[in-house]
């Protein structure tokens, strides 16, 4: 009795703290699929935790019910799995102990939401990467990527151009991509665009850490070389992206 009070505790508090976890965006503006997916995860997580006595109760009395809760737990479990998993190629994308980009490189800002003229932090964050990174390699031009997307006065693209010259970036050094919607397009817009100006086809990515692998894996499929360049996700919002990044890439392996 006392080892399934503790047990039930426990499970409580890591519910309760998984709902807080994905609740921190909220305060900074940000709800979407990510976090929202997380909140319903960990309320669902509590209730159970909570009527987990009644719960056992209905399986002693029912097969059928008995048979739907273990399918519900196999999957549970092969859903923690697959996070895994997939939480394990994200960090495996940051790149850390993978060779440097060429000097050369073509510098591809990969876009992320505006709120009306104004960079979200995980799009200034990318920002201010690119533009340390650009002060290093005084010989590499850039690509400024990203369309215009619901709630966003201007352009992605636009946005990146601006800060990265406030930021000391000589604008002749930056161009802008400002159709795409998508990092398929982002990449494969961006790709077109080097083409039309002869720089140089090598990429390096500027994106957020937990996005470099899927980037990575879209550039490969478009048979672009390219180099991770990553940017730290600010930790009040890395649970909506990392939850979004983890749908995001179940998608992009089942549906390809």
């Amino acid at each position: 009795m006392l080892k399934k009070r503790i047990v039930k505790i426990l499970a409580m508090a890591v519910s309760l703290g998984g709902l807080v976890w994905f609740l921190i965006p909220i305060h900074w503006g940000v709800l979407n699929i990510g976090n929202a997916f997380g909140i319903a995860v960990s309320v669902l997580l509590f209730l159970t935790a909570v009527f987990s006595g009644a719960i056992g109760r209905k399986c002693k009395s029912s097969k059928g019910f008995r048979v739907f809760c273990r399918a519900v737990l196999v999957l549970f479990c092969a859903g923690v799995l697959w996070a895994a998993v997939l939480t394990g190629l994200m960090i495996y994308g940051v790149g850390a102990g993978q060779a440097a980009p060429p000097a050369d490189a073509t510098v591809v800002v990969l876009g992320s939401k505006v709120s009306g003229t104004a960079p979200s932090a995980d799009l200034r964050v990318r920002i201010e990467t690119a533009a340390a990174y650009l002060k290093d390699h005084p010989n590499a031009k850039c690509i400024a990527s990203g369309g215009q997307g619901k709630g966003e006065l201007v352009t992605e693209a636009s946005v990146i151009r601006e800060h990265l010259v406030k930021d000391g970036i000589d604008a002749s050094r930056i161009l802008a991509e400002d159709t795409s919607v998508s990092t398929q397009e982002n990449l494969s817009n961006s790709q077109t665009l080097i083409e039309k100006n002869g720089l140089n086809p090598v990429m390096a990515i500027v994106t957020d850490d937990y996005h470099q692998y899927r980037a990575g894996k879209i550039a490969a499929g478009l048979k672009i070389t390219s180099y991770p360049v990553s940017a730290p996700t600010p930790w009040y919002i890395f649970s909506s992206c990392y939850a979004r990044e983890l749908l995001a890439l179940t998608k992009f392996f089942v549906f390809p």
